[in-house]
């Protein structure tokens, strides 16, 4: 299992990894990540998105457009104890007045 572990590209730890909000109405919205290098796409060509409160689990086993932020096994573990356990819905937040 560990060697299985050590092979696999944690898409979380890639430079391409972005966190991006998805509106919700209202003035709130989810935290949703998605590849900016283009790589999660559905079966019909159309972009996916992710749950931020999953980013920790998306994984491949090869990429060629997989850039290491450098960070490791600490960042992801890291991750794992900070990250939601489910989907959270934020206020989106008030400009400020002058």
């Amino acid at each position: 299992m560990q060697a299985e572990r050590e092979n696999k590209i944690y898409c979380a730890n890639c430079i391409h990894c972005k966190l991006i909000p998805a509106p919700a109405g209202a003035g709130r919205y989810y935290l949703r990540v998605r590849c900016d290098a283009g790589k999660w796409r559905k079966k019909l060509g159309e972009e996916k998105i992710y749950k931020y409160c999953t980013v920790a689990s998306r994984s491949i086993d090869s990429c060629d457009c997989y850039e290491d932020m450098g960070d490791g096994p600490e960042f992801l573990r890291d991750l794992r104890s900070s990250l939601p356990a489910v989907d959270e819905l934020y206020d989106a937040p008030q400009p400020l007045s002058r």
